[in-house]
């Protein structure tokens, strides 16, 4: 019984030292792919392929519970998609418009303060997954939700039938 334990805990650690032990590296995206607009004047950036993973992370943490995909669980209609973005009041096309509204939630039309409703930074007690976010977290997960258009266009956001 002895001999059996000995060797499958030398069998284990055999294979587990045979595992890679380098650090993953992620693959370089396109430029083009990564040039999101800055403001509301037009104005571009090229994120970093960091920010880019970043930005994924952070959305992945704090806004794909109901925004899997680009999609918006409590309204399908309104989605992070570039037409729902564009056609929003203000326009939410850029980075500093995402951003701004994260940090002050208002209806689509832009008339309505909805920050007891949506998560944003400015009721952290309600949204504790957005306390700790930084302004640079925010930037990063704007221009992540931006290069997801860029990626994917019309499937970004778009439900089991594209648009």
């Amino acid at each position: 019984m002895l001999k059996r334990f000995i060797l499958g805990v030398l069998v284990t650690l055999f294979f587990a030292f045979q595992l890679p032990t380098d650090n993953a590296s992620a693959v370089e995206m396109d430029k083009n792919l990564r040039t999101v607009t800055q403001g509301g004047q037009g104005e571009t950036v090229v994120l970093s392929n960091a920010q880019f993973e970043h930005g994924k992370r952070v959305f992945n943490n704090t806004c794909s519970q109901c925004h899997m995909v680009g999609r918006t669980k409590t309204n399908p209609n309104v989605t992070l998609g570039d037409k729902s973005l564009k056609g929003a009041e203000p326009p939410r096309d850029n980075i500093a418009a995402i951003v701004s509204y994260l940090q002050n939630p208002k209806t689509y039309d832009g008339e309505v303060d909805i920050s007891e409703f949506h998560p944003n930074t400015t009721r952290a007690d309600l949204y504790p997954e957005m306390r700790n976010l930084t302004e640079d977290d925010l930037n990063d997960l704007a221009g992540y939700i931006l290069s997801e258009i860029n990626i994917r266009g019309s499937r970004w956001g778009a439900g089991k039938v594209y648009d």
